[in-house]
C-alpha cells in the first residue's frame, strides 16, 4: 500500500478509538450503491476487499482505512442538449419560450429520467491516522478530496477534530531560500521540479523542470518577488517527492534503498503484501513528516 500523495491534517486531540472500535464505526457507515435518483454516495470500504469485515488495517501506531465513492456520470453537455431540444419544441408548439423557473423544472425532470441509466464511476481514497504524530494522512493530490474524506469521517464518528495545513508564505519563503542557496537543510536535496508564484492578486505562475542550475530568467522571477510554492526534493536518498507550500506532498516515490527492504519472497498472500507495504510506507513517511514538522515548526 504505497501512497502517491499525502495531504496531512493535524489532529487537535488524541485519537481515542482502538482499531477495532474504528473498524466497527466505519462498517456501520459502509458504502452503499447509488440509488436510481442519486448523483453520488459515499461510505467506507474494507482495505482488504469486499469479502472482509475488517475496515481498518493497523500496523504499529498507524491505522489504514478507505473511503469509497460512487458517482453517476451525467455530462452537463448531454443534459443541456436534451433541454435545448425540449425548449425548442415547446417554443415551436406554443409560440413562447418557457421561463427560467420552468426551464429549471424541465432540467430536473430530465436528470431524474436519465440518472437511473447513467454509468456509475467508482473511486477509492485511502487514508491513515498516525497515532505517533497525531496526524491524518490522505492519499490525494486534491485538498478538496481530502477535506471530503475528513468530513465523511467526522459525520461517521460524530466528532473528528483535525485541521488542514493551508498555504504558508513563510514556508514559501523558506523553500525559496533553499533554491537560492542551492542547499536545503538536513538530509534534503533539491530534485528536478519547481513552481514559482506571486502570492498576490496577480497570480503569476512559472514552472520549471531542471533546477540544478537556475537560469537567469528564473533568478529574475525570484528577484521580482516570485516565491517557490512547489519544490522537488529527496530525503536521505530514500524518497523523492514534490513539496507544496501548503504542506501537500505529491509524486511520492521511494528509492531502492527502501524498496529492497520488502522481502516479497516470504509473502504468501495479498493481505500480507499490503500489510508489509503499509508498515514500511507508514514508518518512512513518519520519519519524513517528523523532519518536515521540525523544519517548518508545525
Amino acid at each position: 500500500m504505497w501512497f502517491k500523495n499525502a495531504r496531512v491534517f493535524q489532529l487537535n486531540e488524541d485519537f481515542g478509538l482502538s482499531s477495532e472500535q474504528l473498524s466497527d464505526a466505519l462498517q456501520a457507515d459502509a458504502l452503499r450503491p447509488c440509488g436510481p435518483l442519486e448523483l453520488v454516495t459515499k461510505g467506507w470500504l474494507s482495505p482488504f476487499g469486499e469479502d472482509s469485515d475488517l475496515f481498518v488495517l493497523q500496523s504499529g501506531d498507524a491505522m489504514l482505512f478507505s473511503l469509497g465513492i460512487e458517482e453517476k456520470v451525467l455530462p452537463a453537455a448531454v443534459v443541456n442538449h436534451q433541454l435545448s431540444q425540449q425548449i425548442g419544441q415547446m417554443k415551436q408548439s406554443t409560440g413562447e419560450k418557457p421561463g427560467r423557473k420552468q426551464q429549471m423544472d424541465m432540467k430536473q425532470q430530465l436528470m431524474n429520467e436519465m440518472l437511473p441509466q447513467a454509468f456509475v464511476k467508482p473511486k477509492t481514497v485511502h487514508a491513515y491516522i498516525d497515532l505517533n504524530l497525531n496526524q491524518l494522512v490522505v492519499n490525494s493530490a486534491s485538498q478538496n478530496a481530502a477535506e471530503d474524506l475528513v468530513s465523511q469521517l467526522r459525520q461517521t464518528l460524530g466528532s473528528f477534530k483535525a485541521a488542514a495545513y493551508g498555504p504558508s508564505s513563510s514556508m514559501a519563503d523558506s523553500m525559496t531560500q533553499w533554491v537560492i542557496k542551492d542547499q536545503p537543510p538536513g538530509g534534503f536535496m533539491l530534485d528536478n521540479e519547481i513552481v514559482l508564484e506571486t502570492l498576490d492578486d496577480n497570480k503569476g505562475v512559472v514552472r520549471g523542470r531542471n533546477i540544478e542550475h537556475l537560469d537567469d530568467q528564473m533568478k529574475r522571477h525570484i528577484e521580482n518577488g516570485y516565491l517557490v510554492t512547489q519544490l522537488g526534493l529527496s530525503y536521505q536518498d530514500r524518497v523523492e517527492f514534490v513539496l507544496g507550500h501548503d504542506m501537500g506532498i505529491k509524486k511520492i516515490k521511494f528509492t531502492d534503498v527502501v524498496l529492497d527492504q520488502l522481502e516479497e519472497s516470504s509473502i504468501e498472500s495479498e493481505w500480507q503484501l499490503m500489510d508489509s507495504q503499509f508498515t514500511l510506507f507508514s514508518l518512512e513517511v513518519r520519519v519524513l513528516l517528523t523532519e518536515l514538522n521540525k523544519l517548518f515548526k508545525h
